[in-house]
């Protein structure tokens, strides 16, 4: 297998040291980046050849297209690797707007592409020992749900200036809108459920110098009735990512302290026996091992071993909250998904 890994920024490099870490040489793997710098860096670091332009690395012939590009470019690489049967991998979300989305999965179905929405967290031990606990039939029907995702901007990439990569704006997916991307994924994967309407606030309550809003809040209603209070934002100063479940029968909380092990925990009361009880992550355990798994997980699929764990339809449901929230911020009324 061959694999073309498109965008050199940090989640590129990471996709390149995932590949790696499962047993990819550098001889089956190429970079698409703009930027002289960083193809100069994969090759010194791992001596994966770039190219600068995108239909160059398509005439190499890869087999599996890996989008690590900017959200606001993810649906035309993903459209260009789909046009010529090729599989793909995509960071979340798939797009800002649904252009070409009909056309996207109409190749994928009639190629027999296989079409790989990211998220990385449903390989996080304490996600997955979340899952089960909302599975428990002990646990009861969900009713409610509470998220909080913070972290300062500069400290994303702080090798950077801020100012200068995508997440700084607003209309290339930065300003915390690949954010709400990837905690809906999360969120569908855990629930057996979808956001039917929302109704979002935005703002820029900082000093930070970026294009569009350091916080979003939302109310959320799902199809089945579960009322979701989410707050993400680019202004903490230490990493924040908490998210609460309720149910008559119990609650279930889960903390993930980004790449901060120690912050890391999930627990679960349950009236029936009124005790809390505590998981922790595994000794030794960090946090890049979970995209480690997912790509371990993509080099199963593409060997016939295993199933995408991410429906294509849900990714596309990330992509109608993403839009949702965004037209509901300008209308300040609730707008259905």
């Amino acid at each position: 297998m061959k694999y073309l890994i498109v965008g050199g920024g940090s989640m590129g490099r990471r996709r390149i040291r995932c590949l790696i870490a499962n047993g990819v040489g550098p001889d089956d793997m190429r970079l698409v980046d703009v930027r002289e710098d960083r193809r100069a860096e994969v090759k010194v670091r791992h001596d994966v050849v770039g190219v600068a332009d995108l239909l160059d690395g398509m005439r190499w012939g890869p087999d599996v297209v890996i989008v690590s590009v900017p959200p606001s470019e993810h649906m035309g690489v993903c459209l260009t690797a789909a046009r010529a049967g090729k599989h793909f991998f995509c960071e979340v979300p798939l797009s800002l707007n649904f252009d070409g989305v009909d056309e996207l999965t109409e190749l994928i179905d009639k190629k027999g592409i296989i079409a790989a929405p990211g998220i990385q967290a449903a390989f996080h031990p304490l996600v997955k020992q979340l899952k089960a606990w909302l599975d428990d039939p002990a646990f009861g029907d969900l009713l409610a749900i509470h998220q909080e995702w913070g972290q300062y901007l500069p400290d994303w990439h702080p090798y950077e200036d801020y100012r200068s990569f995508y997440a700084a704006k607003q209309a290339m997916g930065g300003a915390a809108l690949d954010i709400l991307g990837h905690e809906m994924a999360m969120l569908y994967w855990l629930m057996d459920d979808r956001i039917d309407r929302v109704i979002c606030h935005g703002g820029r309550l900082s000093s930070l110098e970026i294009e569009g809003n350091d916080t979003w809040q939302i109310l959320a209603e799902t199809r089945g009735g579960v009322r979701a209070m989410l707050h993400y934002d680019l202004i903490q100063r230490d990493v924040h990512n908490t998210v609460r479940f309720v149910s008559e029968a119990g609650t279930i909380e889960l903390s993930i302290g980004g790449s901060v092990v120690d912050k890391a925990w999930a627990r679960r009361f349950l009236a029936s026996t009124g005790q809390w009880e505590q998981a922790l992550p595994p000794e030794g355990f960090a946090y890049e091992q979970c995209y480690i798994d997912e790509i371990g997980h993509l080099l199963r699929c593409l060997r016939d071993e295993a199933t995408w764990h991410v429906p294509w339809e849900a990714a596309l449901d990330v992509v109608r909250f993403v839009v949702a929230s965004v037209q509901s911020d300008a209308q300040q009324e609730w707008v259905a998904v």
